[in-house]
């Protein structure tokens, strides 16, 4: 069988040596946010890899100097599989940009990551497989399957466009959309761009690596911000729109994607209903559950709790 490897971005916001070295880069020394936290996502996001796609020949974990304590999957889970990876490797030609605090940067060098194969996919720690799945629901073939729909590019939306110039002037996060837009953009597409779902990301190095072989100042403009900027793309758009362009591609249906956006406003007893339901769709093998880190800790309880029983089970 074809290797399949699967990267995870994460680091441990808690630690105070990261917090310090933070700090020590914000303009604003008060603007520390709760987002860099954690609730354990790392945990279930690896062990839910491992369990439901035993495909997976290994999970690359790229963080900044830091491990995560898997304590309370070791025991449900095989670990021989994790591999962690500093900043510093994938950034290997590119120190001087390091530390880096933002994502898109390092998005960008994961296809550095040194052994991994051809054919990736990309995990944000807040992305979860909650049933068996095989490697036709990542590639079919030499193509990556896409879930996402269509939308209008930025430039095509002025009331759009305009939001982002507002965004930029007070420096307000950077949209996740019209990053994608950009990479659109980037890959040729003026009018239209792919709007990814939140779940596990198909991508082919080789695409990637001959983009940048050929465009080699994209990269250092895309690495060069030390937190997200309205300058930078979406790294893994860029790859699916590279993709799209040499028909590398086939669209997937939306309909085994649960998306939790503001698990913060969950009771607890909402969002057991919410497993409960997924539980019992037979066609969701995937769930993004964002903002779990500013839920309540009943909340947090709640998804940890199903999610060990789940692994307890090795219900597939």
């Amino acid at each position: 069988m074809e290797k399949i490897d699967a990267v995870i971005t994460w680091v441990d916001g808690a630690d105070p040596k990261y917090q310090k070295k933070l700090k020590e880069h914000l303009k604003d020394r008060n603007a520390f946010k709760k987002q860099y936290l954690q609730a354990s996502e790392i945990n279930f996001c690896i062990a839910s890899i491992i369990n439901y796609a035993p495909f997976i020949r290994k999970v690359f974990v790229v963080t900044d100097g830091q491990l995560p304590n898997l304590d309370n999957i070791k025991n449900l889970v095989s670990l021989n599989k994790i591999k962690i990876i500093d900043h510093k490797e994938i950034f290997r030609d590119h120190r001087e940009f390091l530390p880096t605090f933002n994502i898109r940067s390092i998005d960008a060098l994961l296809y550095r990551v040194k052994g991994l194969s051809e054919k990736f996919i990309y995990f944000n720690d807040d992305m979860f497989i909650v049933k068996k799945t095989n490697p036709e629901d990542w590639f079919l073939k030499e193509k990556a399957v896409l879930a996402g729909e269509w939308s209008k590019t930025y430039n095509k939306q002025p009331i759009k466009f305009i939001s982002e110039k507002i965004k930029k002037l007070f420096k307000l996060r950077p949209s996740f959309n019209a990053a994608q837009s950009k990479a659109a953009n980037i890959a040729g597409f003026e009018n239209k761009y792919f709007k990814s779902n939140h779940s596990g990301r198909p991508q082919i190095k080789s695409v990637i690596e001959n983009f940048y072989d050929k465009n080699p100042e994209k990269i250092i403009n895309q690495i060069r911000h030390k937190f997200r900027d309205s300058k930078q793309y979406m790294p893994y758009s860029l790859c699916w729109h590279l993709l799209i362009k040499k028909n590398l591609y086939v669209e997937s249906s939306s309909n085994n994607l649960v998306e939790i956006h503001k698990s913060r406003n969950l009771s607890a007893k909402k969002l057991e209903n919410i497993l409960r339901n997924i539980d019992s769709k037979v066609e969701v093998k995937f769930l993004n559950i964002q903002d779990l880190n500013l839920a309540t800790h009943e909340t947090q309880e709640v998804f940890q709790n199903w999610f060990v029983r789940k692994l307890s089970s090795k219900t597939k």
